[in-house]
This record gives C-alpha cells, sequence and structure tokens, in this order.
C-alpha cells in the first residue's frame, strides 16, 4: 500500500496552519484523522488562560479513536501545528476505507492494541508517554535528514505477514555490541507466488526485501543480512562510523523484531549505503543492489519518480564496478546482465542492448542468464527497430 492510493480514499482532509480541526467539547463529532504529511498539536482548554499543549501528533500517528469507536465527545481540540495532510475516518466510510485498504486496518489495531498495552505499563515507567507515543505509529515512512529529496511519506504491508514465515532471534552489533531482536524469513517456507517482467520473485504472504537489511538501533550500522557480522572491525571503522552516524542517532528511530516498519525498512536500507564505503571493499558491489532494492521498494509504494532515482543510482554503482573492478566468468555475465536490465527499464534501449548482447555471449556463463538476455534482447531489438533507432 502506498501514500498515492490512500490520498484517492474517501476522507482525505487537507488544514492550513494554526486550523481547527476538532473542538474540545465537540459532542457530534464521529471521526478520528491518520496525520499523513505536518503535525497536530492536542490542547487543553485552548486560547484559556489554563492551556496546556497534550501531544503533538506527527505523520504517522492517529488521534480521535474514541469518539469513532466509542462515540465520546472530544476531550481536547485539535491544531494543525503546520500544513496538514490528513486521512478523516467517520462512521460513514470505515467499512469502506477499511475494505479497500485492509493494510489501514491492521496497522490501526495493532497501534491501539499498542496504546493499550503502553497505557498499562504507564504506572511503571516514567517515560511511558514517549514510548506510547512512538509505539502507536501507523507504519509510514515520512521526511527525514537521511532520506533524500523527493523522498515521501509510503505504508508498506510489512508486519502482516504470517508468523510462520518469519523468525526472530538476538542479534549482536559487530560495532558496538548492543544486542536486539532481528527478524529473518525463513526462505524454505517460501512459496513463489509469480514473477514480474524484471525477474523479481514475488512470493506467497511476504516480501522478504523488506527484511533484507539489519539495522543496529543504537549506532545505526547497517547491511544486508549475509553481510551484518561479515566483517573485520578495526578502530578506525568503528570510529568513522560513529562520526558518519552521529548526526543520524537519536532522530532515526530504527524499529527491530516484530515492530520493524516501513520508516525502518528504507532507513536501514539509505544507512547501509552511508556505511558501506567505510565497511566494505569494492563497496560499490554492495551498494549497487541496495540501490537496486530501493527502486523496487519505490516502485512497491508507486512512487515512480524515486523508482527511477534509485535505479539510476544502482546502475551507475554498477557501471563503475564494471569498469574498474577485476570481473571474470559468471560473475561478469550477471554483471552485464544486471546493467542491461536496468537500462531497459530506464529506457536507454541502446545500451541495454550493448550489455544485455555481453552476456547472452558471455562463453563461461550461467545458461539460465543466457537465455534470460537472449531474451530480453529480442525485445529490446523489436523496441529499437519500432522506433527506428534498431540497427
Amino acid at each position: 500500500m502506498d501514500i498515492g492510493a490512500i490520498l484517492k480514499l474517501p476522507g482525505i482532509k487537507r488544514f492550513k496552519k494554526n486550523q481547527i480541526i476538532a473542538k474540545e467539547g465537540d459532542a457530534n463529532s464521529d471521526a478520528m484523522y491518520i496525520v499523513l504529511q505536518g503535525s497536530v498539536g492536542l490542547f487543553k482548554n485552548y486560547q484559556m488562560l489554563n492551556e496546556t499543549r497534550l501531544s503533538l501528533v506527527e505523520a504517522g500517528n492517529f488521534f480521535g479513536e474514541m469518539s469513532l469507536f466509542l462515540g465520546k465527545g472530544r476531550s481536547f481540540t485539535a491544531i494543525a501545528a503546520d500544513d496538514v495532510i490528513a486521512l478523516e475516518i467517520n462512521r460513514a466510510n470505515v467499512l469502506e476505507i477499511f475494505s479497500k485498504q485492509p493494510d489501514i486496518t491492521y496497522t490501526l489495531m495493532q497501534g491501539l492494541c499498542r496504546r493499550i498495552d503502553e497505557g498499562d505499563a504507564s504506572n511503571r515507567s516514567p517515560r511511558a508517554e514517549s514510548k506510547k507515543n512512538a509505539a502507536s505509529k501507523i507504519m509510514i515512512s515520512g521526511n527525514s535528514p537521511l532520506f533524500p529529496e523527493g523522498h515521501g511519506n509510503y505504508i508498506l504491508p510489512i508486519n502482516n505477514a504470517p508468523s510462520e514465515l518469519l523468525f526472530e532471534d538476538t542479534i549482536k552489533c559487530p560495532i558496538c555490541n548492543h544486542k536486539f531482536p532481528n527478524l529473518t524469513v525463513l526462505v524454505s517456507k517460501l512459496v513463489q507466488e509469480s514473477k514480474d517482467d524484471d525477474h523479481r520473485v514475488r512470493y506467497k504472504g511476504v516480501e522478504p526485501m523488506y527484511y533484507e537489511v539489519i539495522s543496529c538501533p543504537n549506532c545505526l550500522y547497517s547491511a544486508m543480512t549475509d553481510m551484518f557480522k561479515d566483517i573485520e572491525v578495526t578502530k578506525r571503522m568503528t570510529e568513522s562510523l560513529r562520526e558518519t552516524m552521529a548526526p543520524y542517532v537519536g532522530g532515526v528511530e530504527i524499529r527491530t523484531g516484530k515492530d520493524r516498519d516501513t520508516f525502518t525498512v528504507f532507513a536501514s536500507h539509505y544507512l547501509a549505503i552511508l556505511g558501506a564505503p567505510l565497511c566494505f571493499y569494492e563497496h560499490q558491489r554492495i551498494t549497487a543492489p541496495l540501490w537496486r532494492n530501493l527502486g523496487r521498494i519505490y516502485d512497491d509504494c508507486s512512487d515512480e519518480r524515486m523508482m527511477e532515482y534509485a535505479l539510476r543510482k544502482s546502475v551507475d554503482e554498477y557501471l563503475y564496478a564494471y569498469s574498474n573492478f577485476n570481473i571474470e566468468g559468471k560473475s561478469m555475465q550477471q554483471l552485464c546482465f544486471m546493467i542491461g536490465e536496468l537500462k531497459y527499464k530506464l529506457g536507454d534501449l541502446v545500451k541495454a542492448r550493448e550489455f544485455l548482447y555481453a552476456a547472452m555471449v558471455n562463453k563461461s556463463g550461467n545458461p539460465l542468464v543466457k537465455r534470460q538476455a537472449e531474451d530480453r534482447l529480442d525485445k529490446v531489438k523489436a523496441m529499437l527497430k519500432e522506433s527506428g533507432e534498431g540497427r
């Protein structure tokens, strides 16, 4: 599910900064709001001498659920702290929204349950309120200095995968030794559902790509699962990582284990790209597939512009590896095929033809990759001929 799909739902509301969204004491209100962009202040005794701000609801959080589900009057006044886009769910549209977007239903129920759970713990922890606000967030990826310009608000169907497809264990960060829970997809239980035109395999019930990068919530060191522990840690590396991640520590909230969310999926990829040059030799071999995965994730979010941005970054890294690294045999065939596929996806058919041909004629390559390259090459040639560029 993506923010574009949500914006087409009934109930999308836009509020200007300082506009009143809901008034304290309103007994007729039956709506709750999910904040998609901007933030909303909740006040007690608004514009009175004893005015008190109860909380600031940021993008990904919600408020007003007591009015929708229990019919209670407003106990606060909600004011747009800046320009706000919100999804209003009321008794007239609630069934339509929940039926069209079951992921909203799931994440909303999860958020409500977390609020109840954190509420039960409030007498035991002085930090319960801040934890409560963080835990109840709907799984939305939004603005952060970590993300490039153009990155928007997204929701991925990440926390509704069948439990039998995931395994949670505790791992230790090799950089700071912090221990945290981590979810791993059980590959042996995956069932292929379909295959995209770019050879991406879709699996029933889960998207493994959303779990492929591990991030330490303490120091923010991040890497693909099979590489997270496979590094030779040095003092210089540790110092460089801490210096590089310092601007984001405290501001980037990584959720681990069963709390993994959309923000974490995107953040872990960008953190891994940021840290790869400090941790791995020939890091372009690592960052190239990370960018490619980001392109696919943006595609899942129906953000074509950011998908193209990520894929261009990916092909640039692959091309660097092609020109500067000593790569031979099957690895070179796979590299040429990947560049050809990306060039095809980005519309550069002439370059796509060049690299797909190189993959096809690689004598020491894999027969399956050769056949895939040949099939794609036929399609590229036909498209070039149709456009008048073929020769």
